[in-house]
């Protein structure tokens, strides 16, 4: 006996896919909780294990169109990381980078990757939502300024992501 689909369902086959491409060249900061304005970042667990590992943050940082205090924040970086590493300090993380500007408000990228202590990264775009919806692409993070404990740690990003062009139903 053949399934019938139900009401709520339909599906159908993807002729012509195409796929937008997204650059950015945006600036990240991340202020550790001892800087003086109580950061943009928290612990909230510390084992107290050897080159941080266990450790775990939340964070709120800001990013901007350019790396002076006084840039433009279009959007928030929000997420975790997990110090990972045992041999080394390495950092795991899973963040939304949630954009606040009128051009891409509402829209986010879901950013996973890793970075050991003080370098710089290159992380994977997983996922994303309205205007990046089914993106995928690489965030590559170079740090520029590293004053976590003051005025902050300064992180260039040049952002790549492509995204499936999605008709409204």
């Amino acid at each position: 006996m053949a399934a019938t689909n139900p009401s709520y369902y339909e599906s159908g086959v993807c002729q012509d896919i195409r796929q937008k491409e997204h650059r950015f060249h945006l600036y990240m900061n991340q202020r550790g909780e001892e800087s003086p304005d109580g950061g943009n970042q928290k612990i909230v667990v510390s084992p107290g294990l050897s080159q941080g590992f266990g450790i775990t943050v939340v964070n709120d940082w800001t990013v901007s169109d350019g790396p002076a205090p006084n840039a433009n924040i279009v959007a928030r970086c929000r997420g975790m990381q997990m110090g990972d590493g045992k041999a080394n300090q390495n950092w795991l993380f899973c963040h939304s980078i949630m954009f606040t500007d009128s051009r891409f408000k509402g829209s986010s990228l879901k950013v996973l990757g890793d970075f050991e202590a003080k370098t710089d990264g290159e992380w994977a775009i997983v996922g994303g939502t309205r205007e990046f919806a089914y993106a995928q692409g690489v965030v590559t993070a170079k740090i520029i300024q590293d004053l976590l404990t003051t005025t902050g740690r300064i992180w260039e990003l040049r952002i790549s992501a492509f995204c499936l062009c999605i008709s409204d139903w």
